[in-house]
């Protein structure tokens, strides 16, 4: 049986923390998992970092520096020949769609073809009601001062965000190679502080719509272990009753433990895992 982490980070996340990539690898061996995809958050094009509003360590550390990418590369090459007797290990990114980059997106990913196996396809910024693209999980401070307008009527954010993950699914990332739709209920990370509401009758036919798309295409999703952890969350992403309507759907589900420190490898994978067993047998 295959024990996998489909989405997993590194020191070069700048916001997790500085444990080497072996210490990861060997938690993960020691845990029982026999695939591993390294997927760190892949540099942001220069054009967009050069517009980035909301604060400058959300802009820093965001994804790695350009200038770390060949660092990567070589670490990620370096631990598939040291432990690759023991794991398999698979290289990757995290790819953040940004509507207006595409192009820079797609050439980024046919410069790095060669190497990777995987990529984690998320969306981590948005447009708010003046055009200005904003993250909108770093902090819930951020989300409040770009989104204000939206948080009065919570339906129009999530709206807005299923819009661009829809938009996301359709990008061509010109790679044969399998794509994961990242954490696809990430809007909704600091739900209890901001006593976001249900989503009602029309985000749920977005999301309907959205898994539709992901089938379609043969992606994957992301069955992220990290919103368990987060204090105003406190649910996997996507949560439960969506992830019973994909796997029903035939999408597949990858365990993903989003870890950006060693001791968050395979949280809840238990859990997880024997949610997707039950549903597969109905």
């Amino acid at each position: 049986m295959i024990k996998k982490d489909g989405h997993t980070h590194t020191r070069f996340s700048h916001h997790g923390s500085t444990e080497q990539l072996d210490e990861y690898i060997e938690h993960a061996i020691k845990l029982g998992f026999t695939e591993y995809v390294v997927t760190e958050h892949a540099p942001l094009p220069q054009k967009f970092l050069e517009t980035f509003v909301g604060p400058d360590d959300a802009r820093d550390n965001s994804a790695m520096a350009a200038d770390e990418l060949l660092l990567y590369k070589s670490e990620v090459e370096r631990i598939q020949v040291k432990y690759g007797d023991q794991i398999t290990i698979k290289a990757g990114f995290e790819i953040d769609y940004l509507k207006n980059y595409e192009s820079d997106i797609r050439r980024f990913l046919k410069e790095q073809a060669s190497w990777i196996d995987e990529i984690v396809l998320s969306v981590h910024f948005l447009p708010n009601n003046d055009g200005i693209i904003a993250p909108i999980d770093y902090d819930p401070e951020t989300l409040s001062a770009y989104f204000s307008d939206e948080r009065q009527n919570p339906q129009v954010l999530f709206q807005r965000y299923y819009d661009a993950v829809m938009q996301s699914v359709n990008f061509d990332t010109g790679l044969k190679i399998p794509v994961r739709v990242g954490h696809i209920t990430l809007i909704r990370k600091y739900q209890k502080l901001l006593q976001l509401p249900p989503f009602d009758e029309v985000i749920k036919q977005q999301i309907t719509e959205l898994l539709q798309k992901i089938k379609q295409k043969n992606y994957q999703l992301d069955f992220n272990a990290a919103g368990f952890s987060k204090p105003y969350n406190g649910e996997s992403y996507p949560t439960f009753d969506i992830a019973e309507q994909a796997v029903k759907m035939g999408i597949k589900l990858i365990y993903g433990s989003d870890a950006h420190k060693v001791d968050a490898l395979g949280l809840y994978f238990d859990e997880m895992n024997h949610f997707i067993e039950e549903v597969t047998k109905e």
